[in-house]
């Protein structure tokens, strides 16, 4: 990807997904709340300004990785680039968002919005490079090789890139390597702004993911840290420096038992809706962490305006993360079920797959697709395993024509193992605690390829994406009303055959009839047709509708219109349709 020309694209708000040119290496997207989801590979970082960070890989449990300098994106710049967008809450401001990092293994480590936005870009970036920081002096002096030489090795170790890197963490359990997707997430998009609620408040609770829940009124007794703060919003800029006294939000979480996840966050909230949120790493991984308090006084003076409680966090270079009144503190943990996304990725060229279905794609971790679709979309796909190819399983009739090895008397239990085994290598990969993308043409929802395998999995491990169907980019290019007589029919072949009743309701309101996968039979069905329909009805088919240098339209009538299409080669894709709705422009609506 131009990155000039990224930057650009996101400004307007326009679809940008880069698919080919890439390498087996797994892109990485970013997705969620943005308005423009990126799907950049390593050439494309490296093309970013960089920022040059120094860690030291040293984990929580004390194990050694290395010490090496980085070259890295900040994350910063990634999500301005994409576009956070918070829509439809009363709660506008980003700062109750979590970004959800996850790497091609599955691992995930979650962020805060404030500690990305509100702290220096280079404490927390994306890198693509590492050199490691090799000691001048050596080891030799002062241990035997059986004690240096493991640490020594750590320095020449593969890293995964892409790696997050978070400088200002003292452990360095949030490095996640191989990232392959970060998603932007708003955990409560029904919030509610109250402004006019009492900022008034008496005790706190504290809930959600943990081992026991907890009311305070007074925190007197707790363990308690001074800090000072210097007030800086973004709105109103400097208001001076404070000096506040309180409990470290550690000390309640921590009473409160709270599971030691890199994927937990903690949202504070007030009475009136006003909310932040606060990441697992930046408070038990960072010294810092401990600054984070409920602070109860100011300036040695108990707080009395605004509530007895206030959440401080005094090393945000702006105040807005501060809650006033705090009431509510719940945790909140990033371990959902792996899950079966049925993605539709549309009828035909690969710009007319949804920003949802890229968001999508990249939360999955192996693939299910026809390989067409496979071969179309493989820079999007780069690196996730493909299980097997679903066009043969779609039914009986195509699984058939792709064995004709296969006697007919073995068919059925073939077609069934063939199916069994398909579904086994889904489960697979969902036990692993990992997604699988399971891709169709189109809308999978309309007559979509994918219905079968809907009945081997409980509603719960599914979820199917919105997607644009070869049924609506022909509605485009017929530029027709098709709805002008208040009503429409979707069907197939079989469809008119078992419900010739259907077909007569229509033609005798004047609705519009619309035929998926009628090609090859279309001259078979124009004697039921032509028994409900007037033969001077319009009839319109368009080919190929989505795919770029082919799509193109044939209209007539009934009764021509098979004389004008007789020359046409395609026998698959095309959407036909039957009804007054298609004559000229102009037409009113009934």
């Amino acid at each position: 990807m131009n990155v000039i020309k990224a930057l650009i694209t996101a400004l307007l708000f326009l679809p940008v997904f880069p698919l080919n040119g890439w390498s087996s290496q797994s892109p990485l997207t970013v997705t969620g709340l943005v308005r423009q989801p990126l799907s950049l590979s390593l050439s494309d970082l490296a093309g970013f300004q960089p920022a040059t960070v120094r860690t030291n890989d040293i984990r929580k449990d004390g194990t050694y990785h290395g010490v090496f300098t980085t070259q890295g994106v900040p994350l910063k710049n990634l999500l301005e680039v994409a576009s956070i967008r918070k829509e439809g809450t009363g709660f506008s401001k980003n700062l109750d968002l979590a970004i959800v990092l996850r790497n091609k293994e599955g691992k995930k480590v979650t962020l805060s919005w404030g500690e990305v936005f509100y702290r220096n870009p280079g404490d927390v970036t994306i890198a693509f490079s590492a050199t490691p920081v090799i000691p001048h002096k050596g080891c030799q002096g002062c241990h035997q090789p059986d004690f240096y030489q493991p640490y020594m090795e750590q320095l020449n170790r593969k890293v995964g890139f892409p790696k997050l890197v978070v400088a200002h963490d003292f452990d360095s359990d949030r490095s996640l390597e191989g990232i392959v997707n970060i998603e932007v997430v708003n955990l409560d998009p029904k919030s509610v702004n109250k402004k006019k609620v009492e900022l008034v408040s008496r005790q706190i609770s504290i809930g959600g993911a943990v081992k026991k829940e907890l009311t305070l009124t007074d925190m007197a007794s707790l363990p308690r840290v001074s800090v000072t703060m210097n007030v800086v919003g973004d709105g109103r800029g400097f208001h001076g420096r404070d000096e506040y006294e309180g409990v470290p939000l550690v000390e309640l979480l921590n009473r409160a038992g709270v599971e030691q996840d890199l994927r937990s966050v903690f949202v504070v909230s007030a009475p009136d809706g006003y909310r932040s949120l606060v990441s697992y790493g930046e408070l038990f991984l960072s010294p810092q962490g401990r600054r984070i308090i409920i602070a109860d006084k100011a300036n040695g003076q108990p707080l009395k305006k605004n509530g007895k409680f206030l959440l401080i966090i005094p090393d945000d270079l702006a105040a807005d993360r501060e809650v006033k009144a705090v009431e509510k503190i719940e945790a909140f943990t990033f371990n959902q079920p792996a899950k079966i996304y049925i993605i539709g990725m549309g009828p035909g060229d690969t710009d007319l797959i949804t920003r949802e279905a890229v968001s999508s794609l990249g939360k999955t971790d192996a693939v299910v697709a026809p390989e067409e679709l496979s071969k179309a979309f493989e820079g999007l796909l780069a690196g996730k395993p493909i299980l097997f190819d679903s066009m043969e399983l779609i039914n009986r009739k195509f699984y058939a024509k792709s064995h004709p090895e296969i006697p007919t008397g073995e068919l059925d239990a073939k077609f069934a193992q063939a199916r069994k085994n398909g579904v086994e290598k889904i489960r697979e990969v969902l036990s692993m605690g990992q997604n699988v993308a399971f891709l169709d043409w189109g809308d999978p929802l309309i007559f979509g390829s994918s219905r079968w395998i809907r009945n081997y999995f409980p509603d719960a491990e599914i979820e199917t994406v919105a997607s644009l169907s070869a049924f609506n980019v022909s509605n485009a290019i017929l530029g027709r009303d098709v709805t002008c007589n208040g009503s429409l029919v979707l069907t197939v072949p079989n469809g008119i055959r078992k419900n010739e009743a259907m077909l007569k309701a229509a033609a005798d309101n004047g609705d519009t009839v619309v035929i998926f996968i009628g090609l090859k039979e279309f001259r078979d069905l124009m004697p039921i047709f032509l028994k409900h329909f007037k033969e001077t009805t319009p009839v319109a088919i368009v080919y190929n509708a989505g795919i770029s240098g082919t799509e193109h339209t044939v209209v007539g009538t009934l009764k021509d219109i098979l004389g004008k299409t007789e020359k046409e080669q395609e026998e698959f894709l095309g959407m036909i349709y039957i009804g007054p709705c298609l004559e000229e422009k102009g037409r009113e609506c009934h």
